[in-house]
């Protein structure tokens, strides 16, 4: 398909592919630089900011940002800077606001997109039509109808009635572009097998068209849906403190920014605020990915829809509604929907330049010959079939075969995106990892103590917690069949650590902080922090081990890094809203070319777009509803593993139900084969046809021998599509 692609793309198609926030050098002189870049047009509010930004650029005396051209004017000092030095500098303020650019842009795309037609419109054609077919054969058949008649069965009357959005659309296409567009094609479609009388053929076309819509438009409100129900922030009420200290329950939508909210152990968190007072472990995993959850004291940021675990905290609100980075994600989510796959404007052209080619050789071919049989053969053979079918029969073999392997692609596009993808970001929270702590060493800093003795005493102080490093110190204890000794109830300290009473002994569990609160020592050096969690064990005041956790990679993850590179991906990095010890911990362990810390879910989107607009092709793999944004703005989205979240296969475009890291391996090898045999099957379409259409118009062979080579095509391209179901990840097809 790239390889003919040049030839059908329009000069705003080729427009559209330069990537949109990378600037272009439009005229250069010593001292001076014009550069345009098309995504400058959508950030008309931060056209200021940028023209500082620039400003602030060693070597640039001054800058014009003329927001309707999209292009800027630099003047700068010839001796400190060159054109392209300048330029890179410019590209790197410009990616800053990429994220900004595709807000307004989606936005903008949304108001225009308005006027399609919803589920609920399309769901009624398509009964109108089942209702027309079924009267128009049946109750109300005329037999062979001839002259106007054709024109006055059901089928016909509902075939016109249902075509005038069509025919809307396909007139616009020719004032707009100046030539037939896929609307086009379809009425003129319908208008044949109306002139022919052949109205279920009419209806046929039409349903299919209403039904291929149908399918994208419910999909969208499904996604939509499914988005909001899952990142919804709960509770609807929420206690707001007055000014007395008094609480009362109130709706979110009364509060007001600055207004104080309490959240307590077990409660949503419905603001995105700051804490005032109180202490509180809080799970943000569905925000952030992290899979400890974090201790939150005042001074501390928090996020609609994480939960409190323990403690109270007060809470200063200071984004409320659409402006909570929940919302923010399902708004991003939502924008992300209206991007057009590649695919789809490569049928359009097919459509759009192809099968007019037909109509142009009819009419020359009997202009020069008067024959009509031979003007005949130009329409008989055409490109167009069987260049939908290389593409749809490919694609479908090809989703086929990935279902077999537990993979499920939602689209063609996707596998032609996946077989040239230049970058792949993975998460690394329950994706590249199992999502969970596991104890990998400990340390015993006390000889008068063994190892065994420093675990029954940890487990003794975690017997009764909820935390997921307490469940991974009991699950280390039980594997190597230590029993939990008697002790006195246990206690707690948020964020800090546990206590206990054994054998008259205090043992104390939890963090360097918690020791050093309580004058907890050790005689022997403290183990270096490496990136694993430690969590230290004391005996009164003498800290007697240290037990290192890790959140282990999956297994086969090095493996399927490295068939990646060898597959052709030359850019793998980590994203995680984890601390920087344990990503780069991590991204050693795995071989990834780098890493990311500290990301929320808009910082993993933004990751993403910057990316693309430098002109790479990325994939993002993730399993969480914090990866939503970033699998949703990727061009290829996977969401990966048995425990993927709802809202992050909803959101994808590949979904694979096995925890196997080399799946991802996989999916690239039979996209790059299916593209492959794509590619072959356009060239056996245009040279067969070609040689076809030359015979029928140079020679006297029949109608039938051109429709038998034009067949011939259509089956060499099935039955080479059809190789793609004995791919093995393996092998080759």
């Amino acid at each position: 398909m790239s390889l003919l692609s040049p030839l059908f793309s329009s000069a705003a198609e080729r427009r559209e592919s330069v990537p949109w926030m990378k600037s272009i050098i439009v005229s250069s002189l010593p001292g001076r630089l014009r550069l345009t870049a098309r995504g400058l047009e959508h950030l008309y509010a931060q056209r200021l900011e940028i023209a500082q930004a620039v400003c602030g650029i060693c070597g640039v005396t001054s800058v014009r940002l003329t927001i309707p051209t999209a292009s800027l004017l630099v003047h700068y000092d010839a001796g400190l800077l060159d054109a392209h030095a300048l330029q890179e500098e410019v590209d790197m303020v410009l990616a800053r606001y990429a994220m900004d650019a595709t807000r307004v842009r989606h936005s903008q795309e949304k108001d225009t997109s308005e006027s399609s037609m919803t589920t609920s419109r399309l769901a009624r054609r398509l009964v109108l039509s089942g209702i027309s077919a079924l009267l128009g054969n049946t109750v109300l058949k005329i037999p062979s109808p001839v002259g106007l008649m054709r024109f006055t069965t059901p089928q016909a009357i509902s075939s016109v009635i249902l075509s005038f959005p069509l025919a809307k659309s396909a007139w616009e296409g020719i004032l707009d572009d100046h030539r037939p567009n896929a609307d086009f094609l379809t009425v003129t479609s319908i208008a044949a097998s109306l002139l022919l009388g052949a109205g279920n053929s009419a209806l046929t076309i039409l349903a299919l068209s209403d039904l291929a819509e149908l399918m994208t438009s419910y999909t969208i409100e499904k996604t939509r849906s499914s988005i909001v129900s899952m990142l919804s922030v709960g509770d609807t009420n929420v206690w707001q403190e007055q000014e007395n200290g008094q609480l009362i329950r109130k709706k979110v939508e009364d509060l007001a920014r600055g207004d104080t909210v309490v959240i307590h152990t077990g409660e949503k968190i419905a603001v995105d605020g700051k804490v005032l007072s109180g202490e509180a472990v809080v799970d943000q995993s569905a925000i952030t990915g992290e899979f400890v959850p974090a201790q939150k004291q005042a001074g501390d940021e928090v996020f609609a829809g994480t939960v409190v675990k323990t403690g109270v905290i007060r809470v200063e609100a200071l984004k409320l509604g659409d402006d909570t980075v929940v919302s923010r994600i399902v708004g991003m989510v939502e924008e992300s929907s209206l991007k057009r796959a590649p695919i789809q404007r490569y049928a359009d052209r097919f459509s759009n330049y192809l099968v007019p080619l037909n109509y142009l050789l009819f009419a020359a071919v009997y202009l020069v010959t008067k024959d009509p049989v031979r003007a005949l053969k130009m329409l008989v053979i055409d490109y167009s079939c069987g260049i939908k079918l290389s593409t749809a029969t490919a694609f479908s073999a090809a989703i086929n075969t990935s279902v077999r392997q537990g993979v499920l692609i939602k689209g063609g596009a996707f596998i032609e995106q996946m077989s040239s993808a230049s970058t792949v970001l993975l998460d690394k929270t329950g994706t590249l990892t199992e999502g969970k702590p596991e104890i990998i060493s400990m340390q015993v800093l006390d000889p008068a103590f063994s190892e065994e003795d420093v675990i029954r005493l940890a487990m003794a102080a975690e017997e009764t917690s909820a935390h997921p490093l307490a469940e991974s110190i009991l699950l280390y204890g039980r594997r190597r069949h230590l029993t939990i000794p008697a002790h006195t109830q246990v206690e707690t300290e948020v964020g800090r650590g546990t206590k206990t009473q054994v054998d008259g002994r205090t043992v104390r569990v939890g963090n360097l902080r918690y020791m050093q609160e309580n004058g907890a020592t050790s005689t022997l050096p403290l183990p270096p922090q490496d990136g694993s969690i430690l969590s230290y064990v004391s005996a009164d005041t003498n800290i007697i081990g240290v037990l290192s956790a890790q959140d282990r990679p999956r297994e086969n993850v090095r493996r399927a890094i490295n068939a990646l590179r060898y597959e052709g991906v030359g850019d793998i990095e980590l994203l995680t809203g984890d601390s920087e010890p344990q990503a780069r911990l991590v991204a050693q362990q795995v071989g990834a070319d780098g890493f990311r810390a500290q990301l929320l879910p808009e910082d993993k989107a933004e990751a993403v777009l910057k990316l693309q607009t430098r002109g790479e092709t990325v994939v993002m793999v993730g399993d969480g509803i914090n990866d939503a944004p970033a699998l949703a703005y990727a061009d290829v989205g996977i969401s990966m593993g048995s425990g993927s979240t709802d809202i992050a296969m909803e959101t994808s475009d590949v979904v694979i139900s096995r925890d196997d890291p080399m799946t991802v391996p996989m999916l690239r090898k039979l996209a790059r084969r299916t593209m492959r045999i794509v590619h072959q099957n356009f060239a056996m379409v245009i040279s067969i046809n070609t040689i076809g259409l030359i015979l029928g118009a140079a020679s006297n062979i029949s109608v039938l021998a051109s429709a038998a080579m034009h067949n011939m095509s259509t089956i060499l391209v099935v039955g080479n599509s059809l190789r793609l179901l004995f791919f093995r990840p393996d092998g080759d097809v």
